[in-house]
């Protein structure tokens, strides 16, 4: 079967994220092979690059219907969208990026939309192939869905290693010096999102720990993208100001380009607790700046360490014990004062992200979709296969195709929209995610129920069998204990 047309379904996107990146790198690889694209988004996207822009359509449930010879699912969060991919009728990939498990999201806002995520992984059923950018998520994806481990494949995501190796001129790196008065300053980075579980506040704690007033942490991500990152953004600056070293700590905020700061960097650090992949820590492998990493979710992977059942393999970065303050302060203080160990992790980090090329990429991308192609041809996803609980049926209480509607003549376009827009406040900041977290409910529900009765099945059986050997065991005894006839 020739791939001809392809459907991207997508929660939102934007320039700078790492999953809409990701979706650019795909999109632009298979136009270059001639596929048609769309792609279908449910929420309001950011700035687009320019190529990237007229392929995209803003829809909802009701308005999409699924078409394509191969329909991706790019899954970093749950979005009513993706519901669609039930019905996929061509080829499927779910697409899995990894989900923040709620326990390391605290009561912050935006727990309700992981926990809702990592329910709803049970999509992947309906996907012909899953695909991960790390075993570590590869794994998490098995765990919280039960999709099978064998139709899972690893593909590591894009790294521009040429690009990212080319070093920017010292006027741009001074010129970001002056701009953030880090002249004279060894620096410290952290590249990605300001959330719990990256953190961040780790970072501040050991920067006061090691005492040393040359020491800059620059921290580059937006403070404002979601409410998550603006109530954390001013309780880590609460925190330096707390520990004394406000002055050492710096927000840059969303910035144009990541590159210059990885140049400018003495260390790149990510203390992340889960973490699906670790673009910074690869790009930073790319730029020629060492890395010190939490030993923890798919960073080991990516550094190198233990690779590919090999223990010999020496890592491409430095990895302190998830958490440990103490550790990390260790790891900073052997990079800073060992100019030999600098130069060895940036060999290695150099030779260990090829392993993230654009040609490897490339590769593996075609291999994972010839596959996909190839299985949808032969059968039908794991989904149509298994027999669902029998509660599955009610567990969907929500009407996602409904479409407001007007009859009235010239005027019924207006009511439409007067209607649309005088609820919108209502159905979707209550009522939507109410219903949701009903359905949430319910699908498992459905499934301990079946579950239940399965093993209630199983000691009826049981039950049966040793009554049938009771009355054999009592029928044998009343036998021996007769008397023989005269």
């Amino acid at each position: 079967m020739e791939l001809r047309t392809l459907h991207f379904l997508v929660a939102n996107m934007r320039n700078g994220d790492a999953t809409s990146q990701h979706t650019f790198d795909l999109v632009r690889l298979l136009r270059e092979r001639g596929v048609a694209i769309q792609i279908f988004h449910n929420y309001p996207n950011g700035p687009l690059p320019d190529d990237i822009q007229p392929l995209v359509q803003h829809v909802d449930y009701a308005q999409y219907h699924p078409n394509a010879d191969l329909t991706i699912l790019q899954y970093p969060v749950w979005f009513p969208l993706a519901e669609r991919f039930r019905q996929v009728a061509g080829a499927a990939i779910f697409w899995y990026h990894g989900v923040t498990p709620p326990s390391l999201w605290g009561a912050r806002p935006g727990l309700e939309m992981v926990q809702t995520a990592e329910v709803r992984t049970e999509l992947a059923w309906h996907a012909h192939l899953a695909v991960a950018a790390s075993p570590f998520t590869a794994d998490e994806l098995h765990r919280h869905s039960d999709y099978p481990r064998e139709r899972i494949r690893v593909v590591p995501l894009n790294i521009d290693v040429g690009a990212l190796a080319q070093r920017p001129g010292e006027d741009e790196l001074n010129l970001l010096r002056r701009q953030w008065h880090a002249e004279g300053k060894r620096i410290l980075l952290y590249v990605g999102r300001i959330a719990g579980n990256k953190r961040i506040d780790l970072l501040i704690r050991a920067l006061a720990q090691l005492q040393r007033s040359n020491l800059m942490l620059l921290v580059v991500g937006d403070v404002v993208m979601n409410d998550a990152s603006r109530i954390l953004h001013p309780e880590l600056e609460a925190l330096a100001a707390q520990l004394g070293v406000a002055d050492q700590v710096v927000f840059t905020g969303r910035v144009p380009h990541v590159t210059p700061y990885l140049h400018l960097a003495d260390i790149v650090l990510l203390p992340s607790q889960h973490e699906g992949f670790g673009v910074p820590v690869a790009e930073a492998m790319a730029a020629g700046t060492p890395v010190i990493a939490s030993a923890s979710g798919a960073l080991p992977w990516v550094l190198g360490a233990a690779n590919e059942g090999n223990p010999d393999t020496e890592p491409a970065g430095l990895l302190f014990r998830e958490g440990n303050v103490d550790d990390l302060v260790a790891q900073i203080t052997r990079l800073l004062d060992d100019p030999n160990l600098r130069s060895a992790l940036v060999a290695q980090g150099r030779t260990r992200v090829r392993e993230f090329s654009k040609e490897r990429f490339a590769t593996n991308v075609v291999a994972v979709i010839d596959e996909a192609m190839k299985l949808a041809q032969q059968d039908r996803p794991p989904a149509n296969t298994l027999a669902a609980p029998p509660l599955a049926t009610y567990a969907d209480i929500v009407i996602r195709d409904y479409r407001v509607r007007s009859g009235a003549p010239v005027v019924g376009r207006l009511i439409e929209w007067v209607r649309n827009n005088s609820t919108t406040h209502v159905k979707e900041a209550y009522l939507d995610r109410i219903l949701e977290r009903q359905v949430n409910y319910n699908r498992l529900l459905a499934t301990e129920v079946a579950a239940l009765q399965n093993e209630l099945s199983g000691l009826r059986a049981q039950m049966s069998e040793m009554r049938r050997q009771v009355a054999a065991l009592k029928n044998d005894t009343s036998n021996d204990t007769k008397e023989p006839r005269p």
